[in-house]
């Protein structure tokens, strides 16, 4: 891609299937946003196929000019609201990441009405010896996420496989 920009135009994402790492279908056209801490980019990676060591995400990471991965503080600090809300203006689907053991609101007023777009529930961390799911589950419909909420754990590929399917067939 030396030299090549990619133009970005609302509602004209490139969404078609393209094969992940670990041989499944990836899916496109989402951007994963929640507070530090969260397990975004363990999930980001896993529903991509791709494995290894999460590194801490410092800055947007984009898989492609429509699949990304955003830093915790992006969402935590009001400064850089700016930055995460004109990266979410071609996108699709936004998954909102929430801990099953963090028990705070924490999600910017109005955040995903600014745009037309599906957002995703997303229960991280649902292994945990303190997770409480159907509390998350009640923080998220106060928060305005009425729609599909996922349960996942990293260790557990069968929660990732059924949240990497809906959104394959969300394209």
């Amino acid at each position: 891609m030396s030299g090549e920009r990619l133009a970005l135009q609302p509602g004209k994402a490139r969404t078609e299937p393209v094969a992940a790492p670990d041989g499944s279908i990836a899916p496109r056209d989402f951007i994963v946003v929640g507070a530090v801490g969260a397990g975004k980019s363990a999930l980001f990676n896993a529903l991509l196929g791709q494995s290894g060591a999460v590194l801490k995400t410092a800055c947007l990471e984009y898989h492609d000019a429509c699949t990304v991965d955003t830093p915790g503080e992006y969402f935590d600090n009001p400064r850089y609201y700016t930055a995460l809300i004109a990266t979410m203006s071609t996108i699709r689907t936004a998954l909102y990441v929430h801990p099953a053991n963090c028990f705070d609101l924490k999600l910017p007023p109005g955040l995903f009405r600014i745009y037309p777009m599906q957002v995703v529930g997303v229960i991280s961390k649902i292994d945990l010896a303190d997770a409480d799911e159907a509390r998350v589950r009640a923080l998220l419909g106060e928060l305005g996420i009425t729609g599909e909420v996922f349960s996942t754990s990293i260790d557990r590929p069968d929660t990732i496989a059924r949240l990497r399917q809906f959104l394959v067939g969300a394209r």
